[in-house]
């Protein structure tokens, strides 16, 4: 939720609407000229298809101790080195100067495309400005340690991912920061779709420990709203315990799952947090989705957490607009259509707010 250091923050409004990141589009211009007169957060525009370093892993690569690419682009931690470059990490990031955790140029086309078009157009996200970085438990999930498992089960490398990413958010924020707009910065956890399961190693002190490290070192340098991105079914209870400030989820498929955690949502809400609904299918998108439909989705969602003891006018205050998820792996045309209808949604459920 919102700490002492995020006092001068502004609140977005409610509903207001806003992307998840990854876009199919080659070129930065066309993501951002259609966010511009659509959403009333606009992300950096992740161009997936232009490269494969502007995807969430890769482009999280910089910075991180050890690190090895190969040929098919996947990652390890090498042991040569490894204690040495992981105490070099430690010392350059508590210098508090993040720059050793900027984007690569290989990863930053449409970050930096982003940010000159905020600096350029005074309406571009005239208040606010999100970008997004992958998750440390995503991260640690995706990447091997040589000669042993993935990453997620080394506590050691883990806790420094928790600190690389969370301090990758706080370098994005200072560069919205710098332009005059508040900046709002997604962690994107897509692994914890799996938590809980028999795959998982993953217990609640760990999640909880390494995203509110996370979450904590986004918010080193200056004032920002820290949200995370899960697509699928997880324990959201954990998640409001991590002081995140939005928590964003598929409320087109996983309706049914954040109902069962009445209590704590309830309590995020009160002590400040919002609920980042992702409304507009992802998978199942085509044309004859109506505006009203997804609308009515919301307003059940609404009704069934009233029902269990939510705050109803306090739910609908603290809701925001989302897709489902990222939009990298659609067309083009079934990008836009998932950002133009968004706005449509939130102009009817405006009615709702009374």
């Amino acid at each position: 939720m919102t700490k002492d250091c995020q006092d001068p923050l502004e609140l977005p409004k409610p509903l207001s609407t806003l992307a998840i990141g990854s876009v199919p589009f080659d070129s930065a211009q066309q993501a951002l000229d259609l966010m511009s007169g659509t959403l009333d957060i606009p992300a950096h525009p992740q161009l997936v298809s232009l490269s494969p370093w502007e995807d969430m892993l890769l482009s999280a690569s910089s910075g991180f101790p050890a690190l090895a690419v190969d040929s098919e682009n996947n990652l390890s931690v090498t042991t040569a080195n490894r204690e040495e470059a992981m105490a070099n990490f430690y010392e350059q990031f508590f210098s508090k100067d993040l720059s050793f955790l900027a984007l690569d140029p290989k990863s930053s086309a449409g970050f930096e495309a982003f940010l000159a078009r905020a600096g350029s157009d005074p309406q571009f996200g005239s208040r606010f400005l999100k970008s997004q970085v992958i998750g440390p438990i995503t991260f640690g999930q995706m990447v091997r340690v040589e000669g042993a498992n993935n990453l997620v089960d080394d506590p050691a490398l883990l806790e420094i991912a928790s600190l690389a990413m969370g301090g990758r958010a706080a370098w994005a924020a200072s560069r919205i920061r710098a332009l005059g707009r508040q900046p709002v910065v997604f962690l994107d956890e897509p692994g914890l779709t799996g938590y809980g399961s028999a795959f998982s190693t993953l217990t609640p002190e760990t999640v909880i420990s390494t995203l509110e490290r996370a979450v904590n070192a986004a918010r080193q340098n200056g004032p920002v709203l820290v949200g995370c991105h899960v697509c699928g079914n997880t324990d959201w209870s954990l998640l409001t315990k991590v002081g995140l400030d939005i928590i964003n989820f598929d409320a087109y498929e996983y309706l049914s799952t954040i109902c069962l955690y009445p209590g704590p949502i309830g309590t995020f809400l009160e002590e400040g947090g919002f609920l980042a609904w992702g409304v507009v299918p992802t998978r199942e998108f085509d044309s004859s989705i109506s505006a009203r439909q997804l609308a009515d989705l919301i307003r059940s969602g609404w009704s069934t957490l009233a029902a269990k003891g939510v705050n109803l006018k306090l739910l609908k205050e603290r809701t925001l607009l989302t897709s489902a998820c990222g939009l990298g792996r659609l067309t083009e045309e079934q990008a836009q259509g998932i950002l133009q209808i968004l706005p449509k949604v939130a102009s009817i459920l405006t009615t709702d707010l009374g």
